[in-house]
């Protein structure tokens, strides 16, 4: 009887493995593609009899997860990587698009300056400048229509930087109640499913180190920050204490350090300085091609006779103190050329030193430098500084705030358009009548003139209070002359030679936004004692001052990286080659997800065909060790009878 018994037992615990085996094999193939999900497999092993007797067949089986933490690892920090390579690639590519197809800057600017060209061989065109006054509409709209696309980019990752946070504390929540429920239930295979498949999701928003506990509970860490142990989770937050958004943690605020490679948060970090960096460059090629503009507008004469007005605006430089400055300094800036600010735009960090002085450095670049002169100037900047400053006093200097979203036009008439140089030379002197009546014995010849901000040499400087009035210049011998307003020739207010070159005629202009250049204009010939030349203001068949204006598209030294038209062109290519490279990054993590997804699933993978042939000799075995109960019992029912 016993033996009888012993042998339905040993079947009976065989029976029980091999249906666990079915279920198994079952579970397996339910969740095969479930996330986390791990392969599970039946382990058995002999329940041993006493020494000299056969074994009592199987001990309870146990189940197994084919997991392997190190290719987990791998997976996650892949995911994290591939993630934030992809949400770059995304917001990266609106960047450099705002720039290109919302109005195009740079084919704005260039058409700007075409039609100033064209406005330049017919000045008295009333038509030409209507249509170079609607291109300079049409150059704040496309700056506009940039930035307004940059900002939508930086309040998109700043809207995906909340929601990833928002997701991930609830990620770890869960991972906080599955660490507890783990205690009791060690190493549970449901738990640790559910636990991978939450590690994971946690991975694409945030870079994580996972340190396993022997009971299956996880330690959770990013950036040398504990986001999870044995006594809960640590709730992420995002704090805006400057103008890019940072991470904390816990209620004591640890800051989180993120860099752009981790998850979806990194990502929304890193495009929040993108996108400033862009903005902060928009408008500061804004700013310098409306210096530029304005300051050549300002060079010459409207129709009317009046000087240039400005044809742009721009929101001014800004300067902020900080908090914990302790002086009573109050600076104020404004650009004064513009030809010597960086188009990164900085900001620029003001720092003050009562033994070193003033000290600048560019936010952007690291380059650093040292406001000299009175008042103080650096970059194309000069400031204006009331109060005295403490040592250690610092301020943020924005020399183009917002200036991207704020150009505006603000001439309002074509006729605003100073296209005539500020003079118009003939030889003779002024008639009362306006002829001029040439009656020089000799030959007085002009050449191109300019502006500039140091007269030659030999130059005859004529003061800025004579600016718009008819100026007359008198040879007293073959190479001196007098210069004097037409209206008192006898009154000298300058004078100059001719040297081997000839000489030149240099008037400065008024206060304003030329005030600091001088009007030159060249003067050779071979004269006689009392040869004259007279300049006449405001000639509105003029056109050599928007030659000039048109001229700053393609002019050297326009700006620090050369001429605007490269400055431009370069901010474009630069932004476009920056979503390209993220591009190609989101590629090759991607990439490299799949290849990590592979790994793992060699080693946890549900394979289908595998399970086929497990389940069939899963059956096979059940069906034996039934008929072995069947036998058994065939041979009790036999011995009963036979009693």
């Amino acid at each position: 009887m016993s033996g009888i018994t012993g042998a339905m037992n040993t079947a009976l615990s065989g029976l029980k493995l091999f249906e666990a085996g079915i279920s198994s094999v079952s579970n397996n193939l339910a969740n095969a593609t479930t996330a986390g999900y791990a392969v599970e497999n039946v382990i058995a092993s002999t329940a041993a009899g006493a020494f000299g007797q056969a074994g009592n067949g199987v001990q309870a089986p146990q189940i197994l997860r084919a997991a392997s933490g190190f290719a987990a690892g791998l997976l996650r920090t892949a995911n994290s990587a591939s993630q934030a390579a992809s949400n770059q690639a995304a917001s990266l590519t609106t960047i450099s698009n705002g720039l290109t197809n919302n109005g195009n800057v740079q084919t704005s600017i260039n058409q700007f300056f075409q039609d100033v060209s064209t406005l330049a061989a017919n000045p008295t065109s009333a038509a030409q400048r209507q249509t170079v006054l609607a291109d300079a509409q049409m150059v704040t709209g496309s700056f506009q229509s940039a930035a307004g696309v940059i900002n939508g980019a930086v309040s998109g990752a700043g809207a995906v930087l909340q929601q990833s946070v928002f997701s991930a504390n609830n990620l770890l929540g869960q991972l906080a109640v599955i660490n507890k429920s783990l205690i009791s239930a060690p190493n549970d295979p449901s738990l640790l499913d559910q636990q991978q498949a939450a590690l994971n999701s946690l991975s694409g928003l945030i870079s994580v180190n996972v340190l396993p506990q022997p009971n299956g509970s996880v330690i959770v860490a990013t950036g040398g920050t504990v986001l999870l142990d044995q006594s809960g989770a640590q709730s992420l937050a995002v704090t805006n204490n400057g103008s890019v958004p940072s991470l904390a943690a816990g209620n004591d605020a640890t800051p989180v350090s993120v860099s752009g490679a981790d998850g979806a948060i990194g990502a929304s970090v890193s495009t929040y300085q993108a996108g400033g960096a862009a903005l902060q460059s928009l408008g500061t090629i804004a700013a310098i091609f409306v210096s530029s503009v304005n300051a050549v507008q300002a060079q010459g004469l409207t129709p009317g006779g009046a000087q240039g007005g400005a044809i742009f605006s721009v929101p001014a430089p800004s300067v902020t103190a900080n908090a914990s400055n302790t002086g009573t300094a109050s600076i104020t800036a404004q650009i004064t050329n513009s030809s010597a600010l960086p188009a990164d735009g900085g900001p620029f960090q003001l720092s003050y030193s009562s033994t070193a002085g003033w000290t600048a450095t560019d936010q952007a670049s690291g380059q650093s430098f040292t406001p000299t002169g009175t008042p103080p100037a650096f970059a194309g900047m000069t400031l204006a500084i009331t109060g005295t400053p403490a040592n250690g006093d610092q301020f943020t200097l924005n020399p183009a705030p917002n200036a991207a979203t704020g150009i505006a036009v603000t001439a309002t008439n074509p006729n605003d358009i100073a296209a005539a140089d500020p003079y118009a030379a003939t030889p003779g002197t002024l008639q009362s009548d306006g002829s001029i009546l040439n009656s020089n014995g000799g030959s007085i010849s002009t050449g191109a003139d300019m502006v500039t901000s140091t007269p030659a040499g030999n130059a005859a400087v004529i003061p800025a209070s004579y600016f718009g009035q008819n100026l007359q210049v008198t040879f007293t011998s073959a190479t001196a002359y007098t210069v004097a307003a037409a209206a008192s020739p006898g009154t000298a207010i300058a004078s100059g030679a001719l040297g081997g070159s000839g000489g030149n005629l240099a008037v400065a202009y008024p206060a304003g936004a030329a005030s600091g250049q001088y009007w030159q204009l060249p003067v050779t010939g071979s004269p006689v004692a009392g040869d004259t030349l007279t300049l006449t203001a405001g000639s509105g068949a003029s056109g050599s001052n928007t030659a000039r204006m048109a001229a700053l598209w393609t002019a050297s030294g326009t700006t620090v990286s050369g001429t605007l038209q490269q400055t431009v062109v370069g901010f474009g290519t630069a932004l476009g080659a920056n979503a390209q490279a993220a591009q190609q990054l989101s590629t090759a993590t991607a990439g490299q997800v799949t290849t990590a997804t592979t790994n793992l699933q060699t080693v946890a993978g549900v394979n289908t065909d595998q399970q086929a042939v497990t389940l069939t000799n899963y059956q096979q075995a059940y069906q034996a060790a039934a008929q072995a109960i069947s036998a058994a019992h065939t041979m009790f029912e036999s011995l009963l009878t036979s009693v």
